[in-house]
């Protein structure tokens, strides 16, 4: 009876170490895919003027836009081409997450 004890204790923490794994993998997952849903929609709200940050830290202004692609104004008389899903971020959301860490 004792061993049958000690079996049935050895599954019970088997089964929590394995339910814990899969709870640290696929939390992370989670909160990713809700940060990328979140900028999907605020990209697709996107209006002229807006400011966006695309890779390399480049800041332009949206000047205009086509089927899957912004025109975006990065200098005077300068403006490129990129496909929506190259913006990382919004200028207004940068700017937001500086002011409140200068509150802390």
């Amino acid at each position: 009876m004792d061993a049958a004890a000690q079996n049935g204790g050895m599954f019970f923490w088997l089964l929590l170490m394995a339910v814990m794994f899969i709870v640290l993998i696929f939390m992370p997952a989670r909160s990713q895919k809700k940060r990328e849903m979140e900028l999907a929609n605020k990209i697709n709200a996107l209006q002229k003027g807006d400011q966006v940050i695309i890779p390399g830290g480049i800041v332009g202004t949206v000047a205009g836009f086509k089927e899957n692609m912004l025109e975006i104004k990065v200098a005077e008389n300068v403006k490129i081409n990129v496909l929506k899903t190259a913006i990382v971020g919004l200028v207004k959301d940068l700017q937001a997450i500086n002011t409140q860490g200068g509150e802390k």
